[in-house]
C-alpha cells in the first residue's frame, strides 16, 4: 500500500491564498483548509505522495515564507509538521474534501463517488484524485476551462494540452466537441492518472495521453492550452507556437497577475500572435492569443 505525506501548516489567514497556490505548484495532490477556532489563523493540510520529497517540500515552503516576510516586511508566525497516511485513509479524507464544483457556464467537475442531478446543457467531468494537478478547484484550471468554452466553438477542432496533469482540460475539450485531443506530460504519475480519467469519462477514442515533452509531438493543432508556470511558458514559447496552426488559439495560464504583462509581451513580441483577452480569478491570470494566418 502506498503512503501519503500530509503537511500540516498553521499560519495567519491573510497568507492562505499565496501559500495554498505555492503548495499546489509543489505538487500537492490536494489541500484541505480549516479555520482555527477563536483565531485569525488558518490550518492547511497538503497531501503529497510519499516518494522521498518530503524534506524538499518542507524546505521549499519555509523558503517561500521567508520570501513573503521580505515582501511584507514583517515576521510570519507559523507551525509546520508532517505525518504519514496510508492510501486508504487518504482516500477517505478526500471524500470529505472533494465535492462537485461548477466551472464556467457548463462544466460540473465531480469525484466518482458523488452523484449530482445535472441541469440541461451541463457537462459532467469525473476526476479521480491522484498525484496529478487538476481537479477543477484551482483557479488556473478553472480559467483554462472557461477559455476552452469560449474558443472551442467549431466542432471538429484539434487540441493539444501541454502539461495535462489529471487530464481535466483534455477531457473538457473532448466533451466540448473537439475531434482529436492530445494530452502530454513529463510526469509518469500524471500520465497514469490522466489515462484513468480519460477512460472513466468515455473519451478514450478522442483523447490521447502521452508521456514526454512537446518536442515529441509532430503535428499542429487548432488550439493549444498550456497551464504550467511562468518559467515553463517562457521556455516553451517557440514550441508552443510551432504546434499551433494558422488562425489557431493559444491559451496560457499558471501565471500570477503580476506576471501576465511579461508573458503577454513575450508572446506578442513574436508578431505571429494577436492578443485576444485576459481573464482573472483571484491573483491568477489566463491569456488567450490567436495565431495570424499566412496572409498576415
Amino acid at each position: 500500500m502506498r503512503l501519503w505525506s500530509v503537511l500540516h501548516l498553521i499560519l495567519p489567514q491573510e497568507f492562505e491564498g499565496p501559500v495554498s497556490n505555492f503548495l499546489m505548484e509543489q505538487g500537492a495532490a490536494g489541500l484541505e483548509e480549516e479555520e482555527v477556532e477563536k483565531s485569525k489563523e488558518i490550518k492547511l493540510k497538503a497531501y503529497f505522495l510519499q516518494d522521498g520529497r518530503k524534506r524538499r517540500v518542507v524546505w521549499a515552503i519555509q523558503g517561500y515564507l521567508r520570501s513573503l516576510e521580505k515582501i511584507f516586511s514583517k515576521k510570519i508566525p507559523y507551525q509546520i509538521s508532517t505525518v504519514l497516511l496510508p492510501e486508504q485513509d487518504w482516500g477517505e479524507n478526500w471524500k470529505k474534501y472533494f465535492r462537485p464544483v461548477r466551472v464556467g457556464a457548463r462544466f460540473v467537475v465531480l469525484p466518482p463517488w458523488e452523484r449530482v442531478r445535472l441541469k440541461e446543457g451541463q457537462i459532467p467531468i469525473e476526476i479521480t484524485p491522484g498525484m496529478a494537478f487538476g481537479i477543477g478547484t484551482h483557479a488556473t484550471t478553472q480559467l483554462c476551462m472557461k477559455a476552452l468554452e469560449r474558443r472551442l466553438k467549431k466542432k471538429g477542432d484539434s487540441v493539444l494540452d501541454v502539461g495535462t496533469g489529471s487530464g481535466i482540460l483534455a477531457i473538457a475539450a473532448a466533451k466540448l466537441g473537439a475531434r482529436e485531443v492530445w494530452g502530454i506530460d513529463i510526469d509518469p504519475a500524471a500520465v497514469e492518472v490522466a489515462r484513468e480519467n480519460v477512460e472513466r469519462n468515455g473519451v478514450r477514442g478522442i483523447v490521447r495521453i502521452r508521456r514526454g515533452s512537446i518536442g515529441r509531438v509532430q503535428k499542429k493543432f487548432d488550439l493549444v492550452v498550456a497551464n504550467i508556470d511562468f518559467k515553463g511558458l517562457k521556455r516553451l514559447r517557440t514550441p508552443l507556437l510551432h504546434h499551433l496552426d494558422d488562425k489557431g488559439f493559444l491559451i496560457l495560464s499558471g501565471i500570477l497577475k503580476k506576471e501576465q504583462d511579461r508573458i503577454s509581451r513575450l508572446y506578442s513580441g513574436t508578431e505571429a500572435l494577436r492578443f485576444i483577452e485576459v481573464d482573472h480569478r483571484g491573483e491568477w491570470a489566463s491569456l488567450t492569443f490567436k495565431k495570424k494566418g499566412t496572409e498576415g
